[in-house]
């Protein structure tokens, strides 16, 4: 497992819904801020997409769009219609088909959308690294593997086959998967994605997030990517966006708390897991970053 597929793991995307969306006529629709993941292939197109009221970008057929944290949005035929308030309030059951504008018109617009939700104990160490919107254009070659995996996503969401809720679990890791390693160079300019661009930062991310347990320091990581402590801490602080040892502390913490809410590890296991030699070592730091003991967290999943 690399990095990357080490963070889509932890962040367990899951609950997976799926709809066919249809425009037609002159529409727009505003939703409020959603806080999860949600996602859309254009079909038909064009149409025009605002995000947390930036300028509107036009979406064409085959495009596909990513909001790892949903934002208020807007969609609309037309950037100067006024839009309608919706509410993005999932209810848990499968809407198969949803229609803007004028119905009695053929669809000058059509989507597959839907959403997911990540485990809210881990969302934040990726969605605070990530831009608010993933635009992966029909020209670019990577759109083929993500509308590959949407289409997949809609045979599972609207056929109901035995198996669907493990089935599109697994179909919605491997959409995040795909479309953050397949973001355009300009959205991964800083952070995590640009980590694991730049070959040598990659080395360390990589050692960092699947030897979570061994004595890494500023060091030891450096030499992980064949650099001297000075330019690799430079580095790493600049691309990223934080030092290092932040770094690796804030990814231990992650996995700590999966061991000890989802695994029931105690919290002498755990410590020895993600890299700390003694349980009060690693308690007194998980305590003073997350402002809660480890056994509070023991079996809350």
């Amino acid at each position: 497992m690399d990095a990357l597929a080490a963070i889509v793991t932890l962040l367990k995307p899951q609950s997976i819904a799926a709809k066919l969306i249809h425009g037609a006529g002159r529409w727009g629709v505003r939703y409020a801020k959603f806080g999860h993941p949600s996602f859309a292939l254009v079909l038909k197109g064009p149409c025009w997409l605002s995000v947390g009221g930036g300028n509107p970008v036009t979406l064409e057929s085959g495009d596909f769009i990513l909001l790892p944290a949903t934002p208020a949005f807007t969609l609309s035929s037309d950037p100067r219609v006024k839009p309608k308030s919706m509410v993005p309030a999932p209810s848990g059951e499968q809407v198969d088909e949803v229609f803007h504008g004028d119905a009695s018109l053929e669809p000058s617009v059509s989507m597959l959308g839907g959403y997911f939700a990540f485990d809210p104990i881990h969302a934040r160490m990726l969605l605070d690294r990530l831009p608010d919107l993933f635009l992966i254009r029909a020209s670019d070659p990577a759109s083929a593997g993500v509308a590959a995996i949407v289409e997949l996503i809609k045979r599972e969401a609207l056929g109901k086959r035995a198996g669907q809720a493990f089935m599109l679990n697994r179909l919605a890791e491997l959409l995040l998967l795909e479309a953050l390693r397949s973001a355009p160079a300009e959205l991964a300019g800083s952070g995590f994605l640009a980590g694991l661009r730049d070959p040598q930062l990659a080395i360390a991310l990589r050692g960092i997030h699947t030897r979570t347990a061994e004595p890494w320091s500023l060091a030891t990581l450096a030499r992980e990517a064949g650099m001297s402590r000075s330019s690799f801490a430079e580095r790493f602080a600049r691309v990223i966006g934080t030092t290092p040892l932040n770094y690796l502390l804030q990814w231990r913490l992650a996995v700590a708390k999966n061991l000890l809410a989802r695994e029931n590890m105690s919290v002498a296991e755990t410590a020895l897991a993600v890299g700390y030699e003694s349980a009060s070592g690693f308690s007194t730091a998980f305590s003073r970053e997350t402002g809660q003991a480890p056994k509070e967290f023991i079996g809350i999943g």
